[in-house]
């Protein structure tokens, strides 16, 4: 024969439940974030002084150096997950534009700049820096989208049947002590 719970177990354990998916949830959402959202590269420096070829007023651009992102992609990242929303700028802010500054290889996460007027007048007076800025696939992203879809619910899920359980229990509670 099973063992009742009294009014003050359930109370506890409603209590007990409520914390623990409280605690829980936010973790859960938490690695569920990790391995559905590319991450984020800001300001990624590189040095573009090799780039600056000698030639028409020293100032010509060398468009057969390529640069390589710190993230870029490997094995399937390449087919599944390339660089996206990338933006290059210098010292000062100044955004160059794709394909008429520089040109991106997303699937091998490198870029080369081009001999346009904007970079060549930005690199050697402003900085001999330039910044990246990309999204990228962590090591756990998940390159399915029905996948991600699935565990985006996770957290939802578990919110859900953990505020369906300490509901539960706070009713009966209320119904053992006769406020309902």
């Amino acid at each position: 024969m099973a063992a009742q719970i009294g009014t003050t177990g359930k109370l506890i354990l409603a209590f007990v439940t409520l914390l623990l998916g409280v605690v829980l949830i936010s973790s859960i959402a938490t690695q569920t974030e990790a391995v559905t959202s590319y991450l984020r590269v800001n300001n990624e420096t590189h040095n573009v002084l090799g780039t600056i070829a000698t030639g028409r007023n020293n100032t010509d651009i060398n468009a057969t150096i390529t640069y390589t992102l710190t993230n870029a992609p490997t094995s399937w990242k390449r087919d599944d997950c390339p660089i996206t929303g990338f933006i290059l700028t210098n010292k000062t802010g100044g955004v160059f534009t794709s394909g008429t500054d520089y040109t991106l290889t997303g699937s091998a996460g490198t870029y080369t700049l081009v001999n346009s007027a904007t970079a060549v007048a930005n690199l050697p007076t402003v900085s001999n820096n330039t910044y990246a800025n990309y999204d990228y696939c962590g090591d756990d992203y998940m390159n399915s989208s029905w996948g991600r879809t699935g565990i985006d619910l996770v957290a939802g899920f578990f919110a859900l049947g953990i505020l369906i359980i300490s509901v539960g229990l706070f009713y009966s509670v209320a119904q053992d002590t006769g406020m309902i």
